[in-house]
């Protein structure tokens, strides 16, 4: 079944058609069908999300890729913003030319598989599926990664950045791991020049690094909450400072919890540089980064 769904992603690469850019509006009898098919997703989605029987879960995930396809391939159904469907994400790049949705099914081991489409904004279906290959990757901080070739998670917000020229977009996800841990991360989005999306790029320099990594991710106990995202205030990306919550378990992730100190990411010269404390003092609560925009998806990871 896991080769069924990863051929009908590569059957949705294969029938995706490129239109121009539209800001058209969706016709009333269009808007009918979309509010048909995000009803349909919603309930499929519940299943793909909340079944207790492995066997349905997955099968309700063919069928919401299935019907999300279908979706898409309405007129103008980028404007749409399937907001009724709290299991599917949904965030816009800051320029609106693209968005991207991903949504989640957990394994029987209780790890988790990803799946997402980027969507460009135009009036026909103009998609890329990403395909996660996050099992497969053995150093991902380190590893340039293709939409064939994705580092799965819930992706909760999108800030970009231009340098010489380029267009650099930064993702910010969530990653349910497994039973003892999450993770988080802040990956990098750029298109080549035939528009081809390309994840990763060596541009974060870490504390005492010399070389810059590809992406940042942090793992955390299961039940923790640690903050990463972007502060538009401050300009920078915050983290959480973990540690683990006995001296002695340095390095077993799934007991590190945030200290209430946060580090941050600030952007000069075409590189995130570290900043070893970014508040003076510790906080009693996290910063709220839950995204603000109207029309965003307000789904249960958006506070992620």
């Amino acid at each position: 079944m896991r080769k069924s769904i990863v051929a009908f992603l590569l059957l949705l690469i294969s029938t995706a058609s490129y239109a121009q850019k539209s800001d058209k509006e969706i016709t009333p009898e269009d808007m009918t069908k979309l509010l048909a098919y995000q009803d349909t997703l919603k309930w499929i989605g519940d299943s793909v999300v909340q079944s207790p029987h492995w066997e349905m879960r997955e099968q309700s995930c063919i069928i919401f890729l299935k019907m999300l396809k279908t979706a898409l391939k309405t007129p103008n159904s980028y404007q749409f913003a399937f907001d009724s469907v709290p299991t599917m994400s949904v965030v816009n790049a800051p320029d609106n030319t693209f968005r991207i949705l991903t949504w989640q099914m957990q394994m029987k081991d209780h790890s988790h598989r990803y799946y997402g489409a980027i969507q460009r904004n135009s009036s026909a279906l103009d998609i890329t599926p990403l395909i996660d290959m996050s099992m497969f990757i053995g150093n991902p901080e380190d590893t340039l990664l293709s939409a064939n070739s994705w580092y799965g998670c819930l992706y909760y917000n999108i800030t970009q950045k231009k340098y010489k020229g380029k267009t650099y977009y930064f993702l910010f996800g969530w990653d349910g791991n497994d039973m003892w841990s999450n993770k988080k991360m802040v990956d990098v989005l750029t298109f080549n020049e035939m528009g081809v999306p390309m994840f990763g790029y060596p541009m974060f320099l870490a504390k005492d690094d010399i070389n810059p990594q590809t992406r940042i991710i942090i793992e955390y106990k299961e039940d923790a909450s640690p903050v990463l995202n972007y502060d538009e205030q401050l300009k920078m990306i915050v983290i959480s400072y973990l540690r683990p919550e006995n001296p002695m378990s340095e390095g077993i992730y799934f007991t590190y919890i945030p200290d209430g100190t946060y580090v941050g990411f600030y952007f000069k010269r075409g590189l995130w540089r570290y900043k070893d404390q970014v508040f003076d003092r510790t906080m009693d609560a996290p910063p709220d980064y839950t995204p603000k925009r109207e029309g965003e998806n307000p789904n249960i990871y958006k506070n992620e």
